[in-house]
């Protein structure tokens, strides 16, 4: 019976020891993060003051909830907006923008997720990393329609466009001119060009961009929000859809898209058939938006 208690008494002081260790190891962690968090704002305060507002906001957007770092981060963002994008690069993922994706009104909307397509002297080509919603189109079946006319371009140069970014995000937004070509096989019209703030991926810009298997995996095919899976839209057991591109089909009455597996389809689907959207956009973050391509 002694020897159990003895036992039992090494066990507690064991225990007791190496708890004491444990504690003493997680406030030296914790008092090594503070030490660093508190020099790395230093730093950041150091470059605000320099004129280095990019590494500043870095620095400070990194931080979080440390001290004042997230307001000071957004009060950089209130001078120069395009602070957030500056630094990123072709297939990078960005925040921009937010619209209805979880399905669930009550909460507010939901940042959108774009990847970056492209990067041209400051500006960068965008494309909604995910399907936004399920739309026609254009509502006219078996109507020889183009890009110009559509109701997918009104909407996403409307309705999408005015609420999905605040009155500075737009300010970033390009004036796009499309030229909207005929269609590579058919030559089916592509009509006149345009110029658009928002717009859908054309025929030329899908062989660009989805060139490889992988990029037609990795890029092409897109998740389906829950905003646009509650409805018409054909989900595939990965959880992708088809969503469409602005270029003509094979017909006047078609257009093209890319299907639920990430590949360009260039006969295309009647006009108001309900597909996915993915809307595109070029931004300025080299200067102040509101220019044109």
């Amino acid at each position: 019976m002694g020897d159990n208690d003895g036992v039992r008494a090494l066990l507690r002081r064991k225990t007791v020891r190496i708890g004491a260790v444990l504690l003493v190891l997680s406030l030296a962690i914790a008092l090594t993060v503070i030490a660093r968090n508190a020099m790395r704002y230093r730093q950041a305060v150091a470059l605000d003051e320099a004129g280095d507002a990019q590494g500043a906001y870095e620095i400070f957007h990194s931080l979080g909830g440390y001290s004042d770092a997230a307001q000071r981060a957004q009060a950089l963002v209130d001078v120069d907006p395009a602070l957030p994008y500056r630094r990123a690069s072709k297939g990078d993922t960005i925040e921009f923008g937010s619209c209805e994706q979880d399905g669930d009104t009550s909460n507010g909307a939901e940042p959108i997720r774009w990847i970056v397509l492209d990067e041209i002297d400051g500006q960068l080509l965008l494309l909604s990393a995910d399907v936004l919603e399920a739309r026609q189109y254009h509502h006219v079946p078996f109507e020889d329609i183009t890009w110009e006319h559509s109701d997918l371009r009104a909407w996403m140069n409307g309705e999408f466009y005015e609420a999905a970014f605040n009155p500075v995000q737009r300010g970033l937004i390009e004036t796009v001119h499309n030229e909207n070509a005929d269609q590579s096989i058919t030559g089916a019209s592509g009509g006149a060009p345009t110029d658009d703030r928002v717009f859908a991926l054309s025929e030329t810009e899908s062989v660009i961009y989805f060139n490889t298997p992988a990029a037609r995996s990795d890029i092409g095919a897109a998740p389906v929000t829950e905003h646009a899976a509650d409805g018409p839209l054909s989900v595939s057991e990965d959880g992708t859809a088809d969503w469409w591109l602005r270029s003509p089909g094979t017909y006047g009455f078609a257009t093209q898209f890319v299907d639920a597996s990430g590949t360009p389809s260039l006969s295309g689907a009647n006009v108001d058939l309900q597909y996915g959207v993915r809307p595109a956009l070029w931004i300025d973050v080299a200067g102040t938006g509101e220019g044109t391509r």
